[in-house]
Protein backbone atom coordinates (compact mmCIF):
# COMPACT_ATOMS: atom_id res chain seq x y z
CA UNK A 1 0.00 0.00 0.00
CA UNK A 2 1.41 3.37 -1.04
CA UNK A 3 2.10 6.01 1.60
CA UNK A 4 2.70 9.74 1.47
CA UNK A 5 6.30 10.92 1.50
CA UNK A 6 7.56 12.66 4.62
CA UNK A 7 9.29 15.65 3.03
CA UNK A 8 11.13 16.51 6.23
CA UNK A 9 12.94 13.16 6.31
CA UNK A 10 12.78 11.78 2.77
CA UNK A 11 14.48 13.66 -0.04
CA UNK A 12 14.88 10.69 -2.37
CA UNK A 13 12.72 7.59 -2.46
CA UNK A 14 14.33 4.67 -4.30
CA UNK A 15 12.68 1.26 -4.46
CA UNK A 16 13.24 -1.92 -6.45
CA UNK A 17 10.58 -4.14 -7.92
CA UNK A 18 10.52 -7.80 -6.92
CA UNK A 19 12.20 -8.62 -10.20
CA UNK A 20 14.85 -5.96 -9.53
CA UNK A 21 15.51 -7.45 -6.08
CA UNK A 22 16.05 -10.86 -7.64
CA UNK A 23 18.44 -9.53 -10.30
CA UNK A 24 20.45 -7.76 -7.59
CA UNK A 25 20.64 -10.96 -5.53
CA UNK A 26 22.30 -12.84 -8.40
CA UNK A 27 24.53 -9.92 -9.47
CA UNK A 28 22.74 -9.06 -12.70
CA UNK A 29 21.21 -5.73 -11.68
CA UNK A 30 23.53 -3.01 -12.98
CA UNK A 31 21.79 0.38 -13.34
CA UNK A 32 23.67 2.80 -15.58
CA UNK A 33 21.03 5.43 -16.52
CA UNK A 34 18.47 7.57 -14.75
CA UNK A 35 15.77 10.02 -15.81
CA UNK A 36 13.50 12.61 -14.22
CA UNK A 37 9.71 12.97 -14.56
CA UNK A 38 7.18 15.63 -13.70
CA UNK A 39 3.95 13.90 -14.73
CA UNK A 40 2.69 14.11 -11.12
CA UNK A 41 2.96 17.91 -11.05
CA UNK A 42 0.17 20.25 -12.12
CA UNK A 43 1.80 23.46 -13.31
CA UNK A 44 -1.49 25.12 -14.26
CA UNK A 45 -4.39 24.57 -11.86
CA UNK A 46 -7.02 24.98 -14.56
CA UNK A 47 -6.10 21.56 -15.98
CA UNK A 48 -7.28 19.95 -12.72
CA UNK A 49 -10.77 21.39 -13.15
CA UNK A 50 -13.34 21.46 -15.91
CA UNK A 51 -13.15 24.22 -18.49
CA UNK A 52 -16.48 25.64 -17.35
CA UNK A 53 -15.37 26.07 -13.71
CA UNK A 54 -13.44 29.22 -14.58
CA UNK A 55 -10.60 28.48 -12.13
CA UNK A 56 -7.81 31.03 -12.44
CA UNK A 57 -4.62 30.82 -10.38
CA UNK A 58 -2.18 33.61 -9.73
CA UNK A 59 1.24 32.72 -11.10
CA UNK A 60 2.90 33.72 -7.82
CA UNK A 61 0.92 31.00 -6.02
CA UNK A 62 2.08 28.16 -8.28
CA UNK A 63 5.45 27.61 -6.55
CA UNK A 64 3.93 27.40 -3.06
CA UNK A 65 1.21 25.02 -4.22
CA UNK A 66 3.72 22.66 -5.87
CA UNK A 67 6.04 22.73 -2.84
CA UNK A 68 3.21 22.04 -0.39
CA UNK A 69 1.57 19.27 -2.40
CA UNK A 70 1.84 15.81 -0.86
CA UNK A 71 3.28 13.04 -3.03
CA UNK A 72 3.10 9.27 -2.79
CA UNK A 73 6.06 6.96 -2.34
CA UNK A 74 7.46 5.09 -5.32
CA UNK A 75 5.30 2.41 -6.88
CA UNK A 76 6.84 -0.96 -7.71
CA UNK A 77 3.87 -2.83 -9.19
CA UNK A 78 3.34 -2.20 -12.88
CA UNK A 79 0.54 -4.63 -13.75
CA UNK A 80 -2.82 -5.84 -12.44
CA UNK A 81 -2.80 -7.37 -8.97
CA UNK A 82 -4.93 -10.28 -10.21
CA UNK A 83 -2.40 -11.10 -12.90
CA UNK A 84 0.45 -10.93 -10.38
CA UNK A 85 -1.29 -13.32 -7.98
CA UNK A 86 -2.22 -15.74 -10.76
CA UNK A 87 1.39 -15.88 -11.91
CA UNK A 88 2.59 -16.45 -8.36
CA UNK A 89 4.96 -13.49 -8.25
CA UNK A 90 6.55 -13.14 -4.86
CA UNK A 91 7.07 -16.85 -4.37
CA UNK A 92 10.62 -18.00 -3.73
CA UNK A 93 10.70 -20.19 -6.83
CA UNK A 94 9.09 -17.62 -9.19
CA UNK A 95 12.26 -16.38 -10.85
CA UNK A 96 14.79 -18.65 -12.49
CA UNK A 97 17.33 -18.40 -15.30
CA UNK A 98 14.67 -19.18 -17.90
CA UNK A 99 12.51 -16.32 -16.62
CA UNK A 100 15.43 -13.88 -16.79
CA UNK A 101 16.12 -14.73 -20.43
CA UNK A 102 12.42 -14.59 -21.27
CA UNK A 103 11.97 -11.12 -19.77
CA UNK A 104 15.05 -9.84 -21.55
CA UNK A 105 13.63 -10.97 -24.90
CA UNK A 106 9.90 -10.32 -24.41
CA UNK A 107 9.13 -7.22 -22.33
CA UNK A 108 6.24 -7.60 -19.91
CA UNK A 109 3.05 -5.68 -20.61
CA UNK A 110 2.90 -2.80 -18.12
CA UNK A 111 -0.22 -0.90 -17.13
CA UNK A 112 1.78 2.03 -15.72
CA UNK A 113 4.50 3.26 -18.03
CA UNK A 114 7.17 5.86 -17.44
CA UNK A 115 7.28 7.09 -21.03
CA UNK A 116 7.40 10.89 -20.58
CA UNK A 117 10.85 11.69 -19.14
CA UNK A 118 12.17 15.23 -19.05
CA UNK A 119 14.48 16.00 -21.95
CA UNK A 120 17.01 18.65 -22.89
CA UNK A 121 16.19 21.80 -24.83
CA UNK A 122 18.53 24.06 -26.76
CA UNK A 123 18.68 27.13 -24.52
CA UNK A 124 20.66 29.13 -27.09
CA UNK A 125 17.97 28.55 -29.75
CA UNK A 126 14.29 29.34 -30.04
CA UNK A 127 12.82 28.51 -26.62
CA UNK A 128 9.33 28.39 -28.11
CA UNK A 129 10.20 25.22 -30.03
CA UNK A 130 10.08 21.89 -28.21
CA UNK A 131 12.52 19.05 -29.00
CA UNK A 132 11.31 17.12 -32.02
CA UNK A 133 12.30 14.33 -34.39
CA UNK A 134 13.44 14.89 -37.95
CA UNK A 135 13.31 11.74 -40.07
CA UNK A 136 14.18 11.84 -43.78
CA UNK A 137 14.01 8.81 -46.06
CA UNK A 138 17.11 8.88 -48.26
CA UNK A 139 16.16 5.52 -49.81
CA UNK A 140 12.89 3.53 -49.61
CA UNK A 141 9.45 4.99 -48.86
CA UNK A 142 7.59 5.91 -45.66
CA UNK A 143 4.15 4.44 -46.42
CA UNK A 144 2.30 5.64 -43.29
CA UNK A 145 2.80 7.18 -39.86
CA UNK A 146 1.09 6.45 -36.53
CA UNK A 147 1.55 8.71 -33.51
CA UNK A 148 1.09 5.79 -31.08
CA UNK A 149 1.56 2.03 -31.15
CA UNK A 150 -2.08 1.07 -30.61
CA UNK A 151 -1.69 -2.77 -30.67
CA UNK A 152 0.87 -2.58 -27.85
CA UNK A 153 -0.70 0.37 -26.00
CA UNK A 154 2.53 2.34 -26.28
CA UNK A 155 3.15 6.02 -26.98
CA UNK A 156 6.00 5.31 -29.37
CA UNK A 157 5.50 6.86 -32.85
CA UNK A 158 5.44 4.31 -35.66
CA UNK A 159 6.97 4.81 -39.13
CA UNK A 160 5.84 2.13 -41.56
CA UNK A 161 8.23 1.75 -44.48
CA UNK A 162 8.27 -0.12 -47.78
CA UNK A 163 11.61 -1.59 -48.86
CA UNK A 164 11.82 -2.62 -52.53
CA UNK A 165 13.69 -5.73 -53.69
CA UNK A 166 13.23 -6.60 -57.38
CA UNK A 167 14.69 -9.41 -59.51
CA UNK A 168 15.67 -8.33 -63.02
CA UNK A 169 17.23 -9.98 -66.05
CA UNK A 170 20.18 -8.07 -67.46
CA UNK A 171 23.03 -8.48 -69.85
CA UNK A 172 26.18 -9.68 -68.16
CA UNK A 173 28.26 -6.79 -69.50
CA UNK A 174 25.65 -4.27 -68.35
CA UNK A 175 25.55 -5.64 -64.81
CA UNK A 176 29.28 -5.15 -64.31
CA UNK A 177 28.75 -1.37 -64.22
CA UNK A 178 25.79 -1.35 -61.81
CA UNK A 179 25.78 0.62 -58.59
CA UNK A 180 26.64 -0.91 -55.26
CA UNK A 181 22.99 -1.41 -54.27
CA UNK A 182 22.89 -4.51 -56.52
CA UNK A 183 24.75 -6.98 -54.34
CA UNK A 184 23.27 -10.29 -55.43
CA UNK A 185 23.41 -11.79 -58.92
CA UNK A 186 23.61 -15.16 -60.54
CA UNK A 187 26.35 -16.50 -62.75
CA UNK A 188 26.12 -15.85 -66.50
CA UNK A 189 23.67 -18.04 -68.43
CA UNK A 190 24.25 -19.41 -71.94
CA UNK A 191 22.46 -16.46 -73.54
CA UNK A 192 24.89 -14.03 -71.86
CA UNK A 193 22.35 -12.78 -69.33
CA UNK A 194 22.22 -12.88 -65.57
CA UNK A 195 19.57 -12.34 -62.87
CA UNK A 196 20.32 -9.51 -60.46
CA UNK A 197 18.56 -8.51 -57.25
CA UNK A 198 18.09 -4.76 -57.06
CA UNK A 199 18.10 -3.84 -53.38
CA UNK A 200 16.66 -0.56 -52.20
CA UNK A 201 17.67 -0.99 -48.58
CA UNK A 202 16.05 1.45 -46.14
CA UNK A 203 18.36 4.40 -45.51
CA UNK A 204 17.22 7.13 -43.13
CA UNK A 205 18.58 10.36 -41.76
CA UNK A 206 17.42 10.81 -38.15
CA UNK A 207 18.05 13.96 -36.11
CA UNK A 208 16.71 15.28 -32.82
CA UNK A 209 16.23 19.01 -33.37
CA UNK A 210 15.85 21.89 -30.90
CA UNK A 211 18.07 20.16 -28.35
CA UNK A 212 21.74 19.66 -27.55
CA UNK A 213 23.82 17.85 -30.15
CA UNK A 214 25.85 15.15 -28.40
CA UNK A 215 28.18 12.46 -29.73
CA UNK A 216 25.74 9.65 -28.90
CA UNK A 217 22.15 10.83 -29.13
CA UNK A 218 20.46 7.54 -29.96
CA UNK A 219 20.15 3.94 -28.88
CA UNK A 220 18.96 1.29 -31.33
CA UNK A 221 16.86 -1.70 -30.27
CA UNK A 222 15.53 -4.37 -32.63
CA UNK A 223 12.30 -6.31 -31.94
CA UNK A 224 10.54 -9.03 -33.87
CA UNK A 225 6.76 -8.60 -33.99
CA UNK A 226 4.99 -11.86 -33.13
CA UNK A 227 1.29 -12.20 -33.86
CA UNK A 228 -1.03 -15.02 -32.87
CA UNK A 229 -4.76 -15.63 -32.54
CA UNK A 230 -4.21 -16.14 -28.82
CA UNK A 231 -2.85 -12.61 -28.43
CA UNK A 232 -5.94 -10.92 -29.86
CA UNK A 233 -5.16 -7.35 -30.89
CA UNK A 234 -1.99 -7.34 -28.79
CA UNK A 235 1.34 -7.93 -30.54
CA UNK A 236 4.16 -9.63 -28.72
CA UNK A 237 7.57 -8.03 -29.17
CA UNK A 238 10.62 -10.28 -28.97
CA UNK A 239 13.88 -8.42 -28.59
CA UNK A 240 16.97 -9.29 -30.61
CA UNK A 241 20.46 -8.42 -29.39
CA UNK A 242 23.60 -7.22 -31.15
CA UNK A 243 26.46 -9.69 -30.82
CA UNK A 244 28.88 -8.65 -33.53
CA UNK A 245 31.30 -6.86 -31.22
CA UNK A 246 32.81 -8.56 -28.20
CA UNK A 247 33.41 -6.08 -25.32
CA UNK A 248 37.09 -5.46 -24.71
CA UNK A 249 36.41 -4.70 -21.04
CA UNK A 250 34.37 -7.20 -19.05
CA UNK A 251 33.66 -6.74 -15.33
CA UNK A 252 36.34 -4.06 -15.16
CA UNK A 253 39.08 -6.19 -16.77
CA UNK A 254 40.66 -5.80 -20.22
CA UNK A 255 40.12 -9.16 -21.94
CA UNK A 256 41.46 -8.26 -25.41
CA UNK A 257 43.86 -5.63 -26.73
CA UNK A 258 42.01 -5.20 -30.03
CA UNK A 259 38.25 -5.23 -30.87
CA UNK A 260 36.93 -8.68 -31.79
CA UNK A 261 33.75 -9.78 -33.55
CA UNK A 262 31.59 -12.87 -33.18
CA UNK A 263 32.10 -15.36 -36.05
CA UNK A 264 29.12 -15.58 -38.41
CA UNK A 265 28.65 -19.28 -37.71
CA UNK A 266 28.07 -18.57 -34.01
CA UNK A 267 25.09 -16.27 -34.63
CA UNK A 268 21.65 -17.53 -33.64
CA UNK A 269 18.07 -16.43 -34.28
CA UNK A 270 18.29 -14.30 -31.12
CA UNK A 271 20.91 -12.04 -32.72
CA UNK A 272 20.24 -9.00 -34.90
CA UNK A 273 23.09 -9.88 -37.26
CA UNK A 274 21.35 -13.16 -38.11
CA UNK A 275 18.72 -11.09 -39.97
CA UNK A 276 20.22 -7.69 -40.78
CA UNK A 277 23.42 -5.78 -41.42
CA UNK A 278 22.82 -2.50 -39.59
CA UNK A 279 25.12 0.33 -40.70
CA UNK A 280 25.25 3.77 -39.07
CA UNK A 281 26.89 7.14 -39.77
CA UNK A 282 30.01 6.80 -41.93
CA UNK A 283 29.43 3.04 -42.42
CA UNK A 284 26.60 3.59 -44.91
CA UNK A 285 27.00 3.79 -48.70
CA UNK A 286 28.08 7.41 -49.05
CA UNK A 287 27.10 7.60 -52.72
CA UNK A 288 23.47 6.68 -51.98
CA UNK A 289 23.36 8.92 -48.89
CA UNK A 290 24.75 11.92 -50.77
CA UNK A 291 22.33 11.42 -53.64
CA UNK A 292 19.38 11.41 -51.24
CA UNK A 293 20.73 14.36 -49.24
CA UNK A 294 21.19 16.40 -52.42
CA UNK A 295 17.58 15.73 -53.40
CA UNK A 296 16.18 17.00 -50.09
CA UNK A 297 18.63 19.89 -49.67
CA UNK A 298 17.32 21.38 -52.92
CA UNK A 299 13.85 21.35 -51.34
CA UNK A 300 14.99 22.98 -48.06
CA UNK A 301 14.80 19.72 -46.06
CA UNK A 302 18.39 20.09 -45.01
CA UNK A 303 20.30 16.88 -44.31
CA UNK A 304 23.60 17.28 -42.43
CA UNK A 305 25.66 14.15 -43.01
CA UNK A 306 28.74 13.22 -40.98
CA UNK A 307 30.87 13.09 -44.12
CA UNK A 308 31.49 15.36 -47.09
CA UNK A 309 29.79 14.57 -50.36
CA UNK A 310 32.20 14.77 -53.30
CA UNK A 311 30.65 16.14 -56.44
CA UNK A 312 31.20 14.11 -59.59
CA UNK A 313 32.48 15.49 -62.89
CA UNK A 314 28.97 15.27 -64.32
CA UNK A 315 27.76 17.76 -61.75
CA UNK A 316 30.53 20.27 -62.63
CA UNK A 317 29.75 20.66 -66.32
CA UNK A 318 29.30 24.27 -67.36
CA UNK A 319 27.30 25.20 -70.43
CA UNK A 320 27.69 28.25 -72.62
CA UNK A 321 24.27 29.89 -72.69
CA UNK A 322 25.27 31.90 -75.75
CA UNK A 323 25.96 28.89 -77.93
CA UNK A 324 29.18 27.50 -79.37
CA UNK A 325 32.37 29.48 -79.42
CA UNK A 326 32.95 31.57 -82.58
CA UNK A 327 35.81 33.57 -84.04
CA UNK A 328 35.94 37.05 -82.55
CA UNK A 329 34.72 39.76 -84.83
CA UNK A 330 37.00 42.67 -85.72
CA UNK A 331 35.26 45.99 -85.44
CA UNK A 332 36.48 48.40 -88.12
CA UNK A 333 36.75 52.08 -87.50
Amino acid sequence: MAKFLNKKEQVFDLKLTSYGHYLMSIGKFKPVFYSFYDDNIIYDKKYAHSASSGVVENQNNVDNRIDNTQYLESLVLFRDVEETLNNGEGASDWYDQTEIIARQQVPTKDIFRLDTPLGDALIEGDTNKAPAWKVVSLQSVISSIDEVDSPNDSRIPQLNIDAMYVKKVRESQEATNTISSELTRTSTFEDGRIIVLEQKDPLYYIEEVNTQLLTKNFEIEIFQVLTSSNLGNYEQLERKYFKTEIPQVQNGFLVSETPQTVPQKELTTDDVEYYFDLLIDSEVDQKIACRGASFFNKRSYYVDLDFDCVETDEENIFYDIYGSATEPEVCLD
